[in-house]
């Protein structure tokens, strides 16, 4: 670990300085970027080996579109996505940016920073939250290459990612079940996966308590 550098992008100076001095205590040296320019630009002469990387940023470019611009890159970087937001749209943006992993910022400082870590050596860490299954507001999402999520779809994505069966959704939406697996599939396949399983498998996705009445396999 002696050789991993970690470039920490956020717009808030407090938060920079707060994850540098975390990871400093794990990695060889920190770097901080506040714009999407700025990191670009120390990604590029720097080479560091994981970026956490907030999606609201200020630049030319958002965060999604950064971690896309860095992971197109020739051995690029890991890419983690540290941000307040969990919703469906932020979670499919990062997905489809090729992010490694994805952490909510109500994470603690040791989680964070073994989520750092473990995402160098490769493996991914998708933890999207306290309350699994909160109600959240999905935004539309496209990318390139991604098709537009509809305004139905994005309402059963939003309880898929919070582990509710077709059946759950189906009666929380008061639609058939069959209008259900259509849908769940239609998003599934924008999302470039075959299913729930491969979604979970590809994803990790957990919440921070791995353990609780919320947790749903």
């Amino acid at each position: 670990m002696q050789a991993l550098g970690v470039l920490v992008v956020d717009r808030h100076p407090v938060i920079r300085y707060a994850l540098s001095s975390l990871l400093d205590t794990r990695v060889a040296w920190t770097a901080e970027a506040a714009t999407s320019d700025e990191a670009w630009n120390v990604v590029r002469n720097s080479c560091p080996g994981v970026v956490v990387l907030e999606l609201e940023l200020e630049g030319t470019t958002s965060g999604a579109d950064l971690c896309q611009q860095v992971k197109a890159m020739e051995n690029s970087p890991r890419v983690v996505v540290f941000t307040g937001d969990t919703s469906p749209g932020a979670v499919v943006a990062a997905i489809s940016a090729g992010a490694d992993s994805f952490l909510h910022k109500s994470v603690g400082s040791a989680e964070l920073v073994d989520a750092v870590v473990r995402t160098h050596l490769g493996q991914r860490m998708w933890i999207l939250g306290k309350n699994e299954r909160d109600h959240i507001d999905v935004r539309s999402v496209t990318s390139d290459g991604l098709p537009a999520i509809t305004r139905r779809e994005e309402e059963v994505l939003s309880l898929v990612l919070r582990r509710y069966t077709n059946e759950e959704i189906a009666g929380e939406l008061s639609l058939a079940p069959q209008t259900i697996k259509n849908q769940v599939s239609s998003a599934l396949r924008k999302l470039g996966v075959s299913g729930r399983r491969e979604l979970f498998r590809k994803y990790s996705f957990q919440a921070s308590v791995a353990t609780g009445a919320g947790a749903r396999g």
